[in-house]
């Protein structure tokens, strides 16, 4: 007999709980090794904003997401290259970290709390800092999945009484321009409750083109198959057209990768400049590439 759409969903709900538990001990362990070796990580993403839901359960578990120090970063990553560590599946690098970010690690760090988990403590971030952090990382996937908004809504409902907006806002208009809209699709989208947080002007002027954008991409749930590599279809110029059609990128992405702001103004001049940045990127290899069929 065919399982009903309840009998689906309780399933994947117990499927996910238990993952969950499995996560959580794989966090705590994680910890305990790179303390051990004099590491201090901050966990990010995960567990960290999965504490923040009504149950762990209702928010799968992806990989084990760490910042640690710029001078540690080699010691942890060969010791979490180790074949007995490999099955955490954690990954160290984090571009709404490293690189959009503005605060440092340190300074991250200073405003970090240590939670108890299992039986030893895990670092996670600063309410304000995760929020933000959680608002790069929603923007620089062009808000693909929905539960990177769900995260949002999370932290956005379960920030403290004190919270610090000029702290999650930060001291650059472009990156509190994200955040804003950030919040504001979560909000539009989700109903995310902004209760009396001083940004309901800035996170209600959204641009015109970010929902239908955010909508776009959730119409599509998995990620489109992209097919050889685009250096294949160097010489079949119809192909090439379709793989480059393929790649577009959205203009969310497009934005963020170039440092732009989410506003009015059109995006595809951000589309096609980020189209061109990544051609240079690719043309060195194209050029080894037909070399080496050259007759």
């Amino acid at each position: 007999m065919p399982v009903d759409a309840s009998e689906q969903l309780r399933q994947a709900y117990l499927h996910s709980s238990i993952y969950a538990a499995k996560h959580e001990r794989d966090v705590a362990e994680t910890f305990k090794v790179l303390r051990s070796a004099g590491i201090e990580p901050i966990l990010i993403k995960g567990w960290a904003i999965a504490r923040s839901y009504p149950e762990t359960g209702l928010r799968p578990p992806g990989d084990i997401d760490l910042c640690v120090s710029p001078e540690q970063q080699a010691a942890a990553k060969a010791i979490l290259d180790m074949p007995e560590y490999q099955q955490y599946w954690i990954d160290l690098e984090h571009d709404e970290v490293d690189k959009l970010d503005e605060r440092s690690f340190q300074e991250l760090y200073s405003s970090s709390e240590l939670l108890k988990l299992e039986n030893t403590e895990v670092r996670v971030l600063g309410a304000e800092d995760h929020l933000r952090i959680l608002c790069f990382h929603l923007l620089k996937h062009g808000a693909w999945r929905p539960l990177w908004l769900c995260d949002v809504s999370a932290a956005l409902e379960s920030r403290p009484a004190r919270f610090d907006w000029d702290r999650c806002l930060g001291g650059n208009k472009r990156r509190a321009n994200w955040v804003l809209c950030a919040i504001g699709l979560a909000h539009q989208l989700l109903d995310a409750r902004l209760g009396d947080a001083p940004v309901r002007a800035g996170a209600s002027g959204l641009p015109g083109w970010l929902i239908p954008s955010v909508l776009e991409q959730w119409n599509a749930p998995y990620s489109p198959n992209l097919g050889a590599p685009i250096r294949e279809y160097v010489w079949e110029p119809v192909k090439l057209f379709k793989a480059i059609r393929k790649r577009w990128p959205n203009p969310i992405q497009a934005t963020v990768a170039a440092g732009g702001r989410l506003n009015g103004v059109p995006r595809l001049p951000f589309q096609i400049g980020n189209c061109i940045v990544r051609a240079a990127r690719l043309l060195p290899e194209l050029m080894r590439f037909s070399q080496r069929y050259d007759c």
